[in-house]
């Protein structure tokens, strides 16, 4: 690149700065910003990242055509190490139509019976931990959405949740560390999953006698159909496991962080739980969704304040990035990143929790650029499953509020250290007590 910005290099040959990187990310490039700008070259594990926190920095990185500096291959980057080929070979591109505003009732029906189904099977009182409880809920949902509600029956959710663990790239980013065994493995663990997963989605598809209902799993299965039987069965499996890849590992996070946010605010609560109390009863539509503003704002500022997100583009060919002070030429092969647990808490009030941050998904505050702070990116890069994530959320904590009575046993919730990307999961366990409303 030219001209070189700032390094970010240790003594140690490919390592580099990676291993002080990687044990505090946030607390290193919070530091490293405060030492050489907003503008800087960090080198670990044989990745040149050029990060930028400038407001003009972000811009232009939120702005980049993806046949520029890509978001899908910088996403294959980081998660191609713990990933079979399979998966990393599918159509991105086809979660835009997957979350496309005409699948989104029959979404929103689904939502609504998992958490049925989720809140059913809990005993009439009892504890729970937040991040696991909301986890196998996130699981149940998805797992409806994608396949169908078979996928959410006894054993079979369980079966499903087992390949989908050993394949999840989780501890890529929440203990990067762990990522060492899989290479070890050569991901022959994760092919396995992936072989058993399409054998389920298979049964599935056998017991419905091989006949479309209308729903995901058999749109899957006409747009593989030319293909003979086994690889249209891998084919399948490989959609449906990235797609609720893709969906799971914010979503779960996001959801259990929102209802630690508003247990620990008694008065929060009490407010969003009236308010929920409107869908209670009745189908659950996009217009009573949009009904919630209050626990709306609740969710978009959860994801914010937890936001543990490794913003990437993986140059594809030389380009100018003018971060306000300066004008570098980037290389194919370099990653033009920021972080967002550095930004989106930069900033008068951002260090802390408040609704009033957000209205009907809009951030509300002063900010320098709007890119600053970022929930579910922007522009060109805007994550297509937001309005999936947050109709998940709403319907899910109003089943909480409303059916359950909780206690928590923690005062605050904070992000474990060490994570890189994705939304924080807890620094430790957030349990509650709760018991069944009459």
């Amino acid at each position: 690149m030219s001209p070189t910005p700032p390094r970010v290099r240790g003594r140690v040959p490919f390592v580099r700065a990676g291993l002080s990187f990687l044990a505090e990310p946030t607390e290193f490039l919070e530091r490293t910003r405060a030492e050489y700008g907003d503008t800087f070259l960090l080198e670990a594990f044989g990745f040149q990242l050029f990060m930028t926190f400038a407001p003009a920095g972000l811009r232009r990185l939120y702005q980049a055509p993806e046949d520029v500096a890509s978001f899908t291959e910088a996403t294959r980057t980081l998660i191609g190490f713990k990933l079979p080929d399979a998966l990393l070979e599918g159509d991105m591109g086809v979660f835009h139509k997957l979350f496309a505003g005409d699948r989104m009732p029959s979404y929103l029906g689904h939502m609504a019976a998992a958490v049925q189904e989720d809140i059913d099977a809990l005993p009439p009182a009892g504890a729970l931990e937040l991040f696991t409880r909301a986890k196998l809920l996130v699981h149940r949902l998805g797992f409806r959405c994608w396949i169908g509600p078979e996928a959410a029956s006894p054993g079979t959710l369980e079966r499903l949740r087992d390949c989908f663990e050993r394949l999840d790239p989780e501890e890529a980013f929440v203990r990067p560390h762990r990522i060492f065994l899989t290479l070890l493995t050569r991901k022959a663990p994760e092919r396995r999953a992936l072989r058993r997963a399409a054998g389920i989605l298979e049964e599935i598809w056998r017991g419905r006698g091989g006949a479309g209902e209308g729903d995901l799993l058999s749109a899957l299965q006409a747009r593989h159909a030319a293909k003979a039987p086994r690889a249209r069965a891998r084919a399948v499996a490989a959609e449906v496991m990235i797609l609720h890849l893709a969906s799971l590992s914010n979503l779960y996070a996001a959801l259990a962080w929102t209802l630690a946010e508003l247990l620990t605010r008694p008065a929060l609560r009490e407010q969003v739980t009236e308010e929920c109390m409107s869908i209670r009863s009745g189908e659950i539509t996009t217009a009573a969704l949009a009904g919630l503003p209050t626990l709306d704002a609740c969710a978009y500022e959860a994801i914010r304040v937890a936001q543990r997100s490794l913003t990437l583009r993986r140059v594809l060919q030389p380009c100018v990035l003018d971060d306000g002070r300066r004008r570098y030429t980037l290389q194919p092969g370099v990653l033009l990143a920021t972080m967002l647990s550095v930004t989106n808490r930069d900033g008068p009030g951002l260090d802390r929790f408040d609704p009033a941050h957000y209205q009907r998904g809009r951030p509300t505050m002063p900010l320098p650029t709007r890119e600053h702070v970022s929930t579910f990116g922007h522009g060109l890069h805007a994550c297509p499953g937001r309005r999936f994530a947050i109709a998940a959320i709403k319907i899910a904590v109003a089943g909480y509020l409303t059916r359950l009575e909780l206690a928590p046993r923690f005062t605050s919730v904070s992000p474990r250290p060490g994570q890189l990307g994705a939304v924080a999961r807890a620094a430790a366990p957030c349990v509650v007590d709760f018991r069944k409303r009459s």
